[in-house]
């Protein structure tokens, strides 16, 4: 994962742009749809650098002569992952590519199966993302929107640029402290 504090905000992610060059004996893919372009862009670039490249993904194949495999769910990815890093050589790197809700869904996974941070490039694709509510606990899927509403307690939420990378999610705050009660709360 890249980071660029200049630009960003210290919580708010920054996705790489192109594969590191830094010499592996290893890369695995972890694509959410394996068809598409972006994901084929990477896969071109690991190939030049001269390094096996294993790519599983959830859906789609990809166009390049490249090992793959198709997994049908994100527990299956999860075991197949876990599989593959028992097995992998110590300076092995990891590539994900998808939205941001499966990014850090797959981060989590690698991490708990002993990746260090540096180890792992995301690659952001699509709108979706994980936003939290601080008031409680719901953790939801929304799109780019600046605001929403808490499907767990119906706080109208604002989408705060904190990212919390242990959740893999946005907070979100009650966007009017006047009324912070929820729809159809006393």
């Amino acid at each position: 994962m890249t980071s660029d504090t200049a630009s960003h905000k210290h919580s708010t992610p920054v996705y790489a742009e192109a594969p590191s060059p830094v010499p592996c004996q290893q890369r695995i893919m972890l694509a959410q749809d394996a068809s598409h372009a972006e994901v084929a862009r990477f896969v071109e670039a690991m190939q030049a650098l001269q390094q096996p490249v294993t790519l599983v993904g959830l859906t789609g194949r990809a166009p390049q002569a490249v090992h793959q495999e198709i997994v049908p769910d994100r527990a299956s990815l999860g075991q197949r992952l876990t599989a593959l890093l028992n097995d992998a050589p110590l300076c092995t790197r990891l590539h994900v590519c998808g939205d941001e809700a499966f990014l850090w869904h797959c981060h989590a996974l690698a991490q708990a199966a002993g990746l260090a941070d540096e180890q792992i490039e995301l690659i952001r694709l699509g709108q979706r993302r994980h936003l939290y509510c601080v008031h409680c606990s719901c953790l939801q899927e929304i799109a780019e929107e600046g605001e929403a509403t808490c499907q767990g307690c119906g706080v109208r939420l604002l989408v705060r640029e904190h990212f919390s990378r242990r959740l893999g999610a946005y907070m979100g705050v009650c966007l009017d402290a006047c009324d912070p009660r929820g729809e159809g709360r006393p």
